[in-house]
């Protein structure tokens, strides 16, 4: 499995984040799954991901969390040997700050 962390696309609010995400479903097309990562604790997040790696080879994670991407690097490392899983590609969107929010 390979995992990519794709960082935020600026600070500039709400109309850059709504753009990023577009470009992204756009550059993905409908050949990978998307999952929102804000509707999961990390671990379910985990857990979604497993049942989605059976059966989808790319998978798009939006709105991730630190923690979130912290348990699913886990899960990657934990998974290294696990023959299905060797051509799954996870790109896991890091949430971005919003405004006021500390760096």
């Amino acid at each position: 499995m390979h995992v990519q962390v794709i960082a935020n696309g600026g600070q500039n609010g709400a109309t850059n984040r709504h753009r990023h995400l577009e470009e992204l479903r756009e550059w993905f097309g409908g050949s990978s799954k998307i999952i929102h990562a804000e509707a999961y604790a990390p671990d379910d997040l985990v857990k979604i991901l497993e049942v989605s790696a059976a059966t989808d080879f790319e998978i798009l994670v939006l709105e991730c969390s630190p923690e979130q991407i912290v348990a699913v690097l886990l899960w990657q490392t934990e998974t290294e040997e696990v023959a299905e899983l060797e051509n799954v590609l996870v790109h896991l969107v890091r949430k971005q700050k919003t405004t006021g929010e500390s760096q």
